[in-house]
């Protein structure tokens, strides 16, 4: 099977996010990621102005109207269970991307495909074999983009090629500087 281009979304911790606002243009110059997603602060407006220039999406993690305040993309769900996608959808426009985590739940997947995400995640750093099965089988099903949560403990390139995911999602536990150590060593495509 050919490798699949494989992009790079970064969640970005509360207490970074002031470095990545002022990073952005040095960090996007060296490795352009898909997107970003960022908790709910004050802070959001300023990330999405410097994201803005750069047409780098950002996502407010499962708030919505924090997500219209700040300007910002659209919204990451953590959860499937409880996302309102259809609220999102009506406060944020068509235009908006939504996402979500899934778990590693072949089920939530649909449904929240079913619901109009733009993406879904498959979360590899609680379960990696469970997900990198789920999301090749996303992968072979269904036209939805699927990204792969990876954490501070980066799985074998391998495995990750296995999952075919569009995208790896990095969670919060993870610098600004590792981000960019993951789309190295991953040999991730840039979004443009």
């Amino acid at each position: 099977m050919n490798e699949k281009p494989c992009g790079l979304i970064v969640a970005i911790p509360p207490a970074l996010e002031t470095e990545w606002a002022a990073r952005l243009s040095e960090l996007v110059a060296s490795f352009r990621p898909a997107g970003l997603i960022v908790r709910p602060s004050r802070e959001n407006a300023a990330l999405v102005k410097a994201a803005a220039p750069l047409e780098l999406a950002v996502l407010v993690a499962g708030e919505i109207r924090e997500a219209a305040r700040a300007g910002a993309t659209g919204v990451w769900f953590p959860s499937s269970e409880d996302a309102d996608f259809a609220g999102a959808r009506k406060a944020l426009g068509a235009d908006a991307i939504l996402g979500t985590a899934c778990g590693v739940s072949r089920h939530a997947a649909m449904e929240a495909a079913e619901a109009g995400v733009d993406f879904l995640a498959f979360d590899a750093a609680a379960d990696l074999d469970a997900a990198v099965d789920a999301s090749a089988w996303w992968d072979e099903v269904a036209e939805v983009p699927v990204a792969l949560i990876v954490g501070a403990t980066k799985p074998e390139r391998d495995r990750v090629l296995d999952a075919r995911p569009d995208f790896l999602l990095v969670e919060e536990s993870v610098t600004a500087g590792e981000s960019l150590i993951f789309a190295t060593e991953f040999g991730l495509q840039s979004q443009t």
